[in-house]
């Protein structure tokens, strides 16, 4: 993927601060934002925070197709493009592979990179916040793509990245985003350098280095939660705005499988649900619709000392530390206490709590490639796939990277 450092500036006018502030920053004239012409003092913080933007917008749709493919929801639409996702047989030249979930993620990773590269030598939050975006965004992608890219200048596009190199890139930069964040102080750049570490304990986990996931994430703060800002403005929400209830509210297509359902009627309120009393999209299923995010202007948690606690119990395989997690969020969902002392029973009770406490939050992709079958409810290969006029189940493990980019991208090979 090829990208101008000018496209950083102009692909948003507006843009929001980092993280749950009130701020807004305006980009008088974006194309002035041009690589010869940056200052990286006067620029970089605007800069930065235009490619920050560029994760939020993709996390969006990396929650929605990824909720679709591991059965955190239902496809209920007729673009046979998003039933592939569901069926987890996904085609190269699939187009919504790659305008929705591919173009988004990667422009976050490489605009970060960029802002990375042009504030070299300029320390401090601006360069906290490219570093960030672009480390985040690696995680991202290494848990969804069966590979990756970055474009690290604006002039070349990136090379073909496996997904042990995606996770190693990830902790490099969440790591100088952790040590500038640190540096700069503030509130902002606190919460920052706390939620790159739980990027950090995620990357290492996903990459099956346990010990250093379980010491990253014992740096969290147990009640700390960082949340990506979303903003109803009507003009701009296919930008701002929360894309989870888009899918809910615009194109009706996101709906609630069964499995959620019986856990949101047993009156656990991680899940929250309502049947519209209409039919989907699809006009085929029925439209139960999430009400975890009611609104484009709801924000959504990318990392928390909840996701870092999950983190140390699942890396240290401790079973004793399992149950008291366990049990402690069976309170929380109004279950009783788990009794179980075997292992695999155990830890397959993790992994269901777990997808309770993150229903629609982007980790149950990743959880599914770390831990396979252990994580519930999620439709096994190759079986009936819930519209069977559709086709059946696939096999796939991640998405691949589309047939444009492989085309397109003469660094790809």
């Amino acid at each position: 993927m090829r990208v101008r450092m000018r496209g950083i500036a102009s692909a948003l006018a507006v843009v929001t601060a980092v993280g749950c502030g009130d701020s807004f920053f305006q980009v008088s004239d974006p194309d002035l934002l041009e690589a010869t012409n940056i200052d990286p003092e006067a620029d970089g913080l605007t800069l930065a925070r235009s490619a920050f933007q560029n994760l939020v917008d993709a996390f969006g749709n990396i929650i929605v197709y990824s909720a679709w493919w591991s059965h955190e929801a239902r496809v209920g639409d007729t673009f046979p493009t998003r039933n592939e996702f569901g069926r987890r047989f996904i085609d190269d030249t699939n187009g919504t592979l790659n305008t929705d979930t591919w173009t988004p993620i990667t422009l976050a990773a490489s605009t970060g990179e960029q802002v990375v590269q042009t504030l070299q030598g300029t320390p401090g939050l601006a360069l906290a916040i490219g570093a960030f975006t672009e480390g985040y965004a690696m995680v991202l992608m290494a848990e969804t793509f069966c590979e990756g890219t970055v474009a690290s200048s604006p002039e070349e596009p990136g090379p073909r990245l496996s997904t042990a190199q995606m996770l190693d890139r990830a902790v490099e930069k969440l790591t100088l985003a952790r040590n500038e964040a640190l540096q700069a102080g503030g509130s902002e750049a606190t919460d920052m350098a706390q939620a790159a570490l739980v990027g950090i304990a995620r990357a290492h986990l996903q990459a099956g280095r346990k010990a250093e996931a379980a010491a990253a994430a014992a740096q969290v703060d147990p009640d700390f939660v960082y949340e990506l800002r979303y903003v109803d403005d009507a003009a701009n929400r296919g930008r701002l705005g929360n894309t989870v209830w888009d899918f809910t509210t615009s194109r009706q297509s996101l709906v609630v499988p069964p499995e959620y359902r019986d856990i949101a009627d047993s009156g656990d309120t991680r899940v929250k649900y309502d049947d519209s009393g209409r039919l989907a999209q699809d006009s085929e299923l029925q439209f139960y619709r999430q009400l975890k995010f009611p609104g484009y202007g709801v924000n959504i948690r990318l990392a928390s000392g909840l996701e870092a606690r999950y983190i140390i119990a699942e890396a240290t395989g401790s079973v004793q530390d399992q149950l008291d997690l366990i049990n402690e969020r069976r309170a929380i969902g109004n279950q009783g206490a788990f009794s179980s002392t075997d292992p695999t029973e155990v830890f397959a009770e993790l992994m269901a709590q777990r997808a309770r406490d993150f229903w629609l939050e982007g980790k149950k992709m990743g959880d599914y490639r770390r831990n396979g079958h252990a994580v519930p409810y999620v439709i096994p290969d190759n079986a009936a796939y819930y519209k069977p006029g559709v086709g059946t189940m696939g096999n796939q493990q991640c998405w691949p990277v589309p047939d444009v980019e492989k085309r397109t991208n003469p660094n790809f090979s």
